[in-house]
C-alpha cells in the first residue's frame, strides 16, 4: 500500500466522477477513489508525506485566490453585509448542531469543524492542517453537499426568485 497507489486511485475516481457532470465530481471522485484504495488495501491509513499536504493546501489556496480581482472585489462590496449575516447565522446553526450532537453522545472527533460552514475541499484542508479527524469532517460535509445538490432543484422551484 503506497501513497502513489492512493494518488492513482484518486485520479481515476476524480476523472470518472467528473465525466458524469456531477457538481464537485472531481474532488468527490478523488476522495472516493482514494478511500476505496485504502479500504481494499487493508486497515491502515496510508501516510501522506507532509510536503505533499503542504503543497496541496497551497495549491488550493492559490486556486481560490486566483479568482479574486479588483472588479470582483468591487462587485462583492454590496454583498458584504448579507454575506456576514448569512455566515453568522450558519455559524450559530453549526454551533447549535455540534452542541446537540454532544448532548446526544453522537459528536465526531472535531465536531465544530464537522458542523461548520465551508466548501468541502477547504474544510477538509483545514482538518488535515489541524491533524484532526479529516475523514469524519469530510463525511459531514459530503453528506451536506449531496443533500444540498439533491434538494436544490426542488427548493429553487418552490421559492420565488430573489430580486
Amino acid at each position: 500500500m503506497s501513497f502513489v497507489g492512493v494518488l492513482l486511485a484518486a485520479t481515476v475516481g476524480g476523472v470518472l466522477l467528473r465525466l458524469t457532470g456531477l457538481t464537485g465530481g472531481l474532488p468527490l471522485g478523488a476522495m472516493l477513489g482514494a478511500a476505496t484504495y485504502t479500504v481494499l488495501a487493508g486497515d491502515q491509513p496510508v501516510p501522506v508525506p507532509p510536503l505533499v499536504q503542504d503543497v496541496a493546501l497551497v495549491v488550493l489556496g492559490a486556486v481560490v485566490g486566483a479568482g479574486v480581482t479588483r472588479s470582483v472585489l468591487g462587485d462583492l462590496r454590496s454583498l458584504l453585509l448579507p454575506a456576514v449575516l448569512a455566515g453568522a447565522a450558519i455559524i450559530l446553526a453549526g454551533i447549535a448542531i455540534a452542541l446537540a450532537l454532544r448532548w446526544f453522545g453522537m459528536a465526531p472527533g472535531d465536531d465544530l469543524l464537522a458542523t461548520s460552514p465551508g466548501a468541502l475541499s477547504a474544510v477538509i484542508g483545514v482538518a488535515v492542517d489541524r491533524g484532526v479527524a479529516p475523514a469524519e469532517v469530510a463525511l459531514f460535509h459530503l453528506v451536506r453537499l449531496l443533500m444540498v445538490m439533491a434538494t436544490l432543484p426542488l427548493v429553487a422551484l418552490l421559492l420565488p426568485r430573489a430580486g
